[in-house]
């Protein structure tokens, strides 16, 4: 299930084009007689059971922790083998994925028909572009965690290196207050004993389907220092950031449609489509 994956992009914050929602019609479908006796006779419910528990254990093979609940609705037994189905919803609680930490998301497919076919070599193939809703709650904890992570650190990393010794971050975190993040920065200098520290605070805003800052300032005593120097920085080391490009996917597409920042949380809404695969 290497494509379901890509529902965990949920951070993505590169720009792709509105994602309208366009459903095919239905295609390939067994008879309504077939659907029915399927139906009646209690089989289709144990394989949209037996299906929701494969889709569930597929997804947890590619991530590190959480919870994951799953909801498959089909149209018949035999649509089903095909990779023909109704409808997916895939809820997710404390996920962590490649060391992006995440309270919890909810997707649920837009169209009432969709269709995958497994190639038998542990790939998914989609025959349609699957449009899905997108609900995610990224908290403070959640942030701090990810920047935690021994690829974020590994960015600091190569900051202090570029930075030739001019300067060398030695901690970072997150604060969600008064609806606006707050990053704090502890930084040394040469010969200075005392480390340093700066505070920036940054709105949320949607812009062409992606997650900007805003309103990017100074909090505290460091209006003396140059804005623009630390917003290019902050930008280089934002954890929303940094979370988009370990998990950006060629084969989806994002476009996010609100987000907002409140009591220690960031709620985003938007869609991703994941692509149907060239034949």
């Amino acid at each position: 299930m290497k494509k379901i994956i890509l529902i965990l992009m949920l951070l993505c914050s590169v720009c792709y084009a509105s994602c309208e929602v366009q459903c095919p019609a239905p295609y390939g479908l067994t008879s309504g007689v077939s659907r029915f006796f399927s139906s009646v006779t209690g089989q289709n419910f144990l394989a949209e059971r037996i299906g929701s528990a494969l889709l569930k254990k597929a997804i947890k093979k590619n991530i590190e922790s959480g919870s994951i609940k799953t909801d498959l609705q089909s149209f018949s037994v035999r649509d089903l083998k095909a990779g023909r189905f109704k409808s997916i919803e895939i809820k997710g609680k404390d996920v962590n994925v490649q060391g992006i930490h995440i309270t919890s998301f909810n997707v649920r497919t837009l169209c009432n028909f969709n269709y995958l076919v497994d190639n038998k070599k542990g790939d998914v193939i989609v025959k349609e572009d699957m449009p899905m809703s997108l609900n995610v709650v990224i908290t403070e904890d959640d942030l701090n965690k990810t920047m935690a992570s021994s690829d974020y650190k590994r960015l600091i990393n190569d900051v202090n290196t570029f930075a030739g010794g001019l300067f060398e971050i030695s901690s970072t975190y997150v604060k969600l207050k008064h609806n606006k993040m707050y990053y704090v920065i502890k930084y040394n200098l040469p010969f200075v004993r005392k480390p340093k520290e700066v505070v920036l605070s940054a709105g949320l805003r949607v812009d062409n389907g992606k997650i900007m800052l805003a309103d990017t300032a100074f909090s505290g005593s460091n209006a003396s220092l140059d804005i623009n120097k630390f917003s290019k920085l902050l930008n280089y080391i934002n954890p929303l950031d940094f979370s988009a490009k370990i998990l950006e996917n060629k084969d989806a597409k994002i476009n996010i449609q609100k987000v907002k920042l409140e009591d220690k949380k960031i709620m985003i809404d938007g869609r991703v489509t994941v692509l149907k695969d060239k034949e």
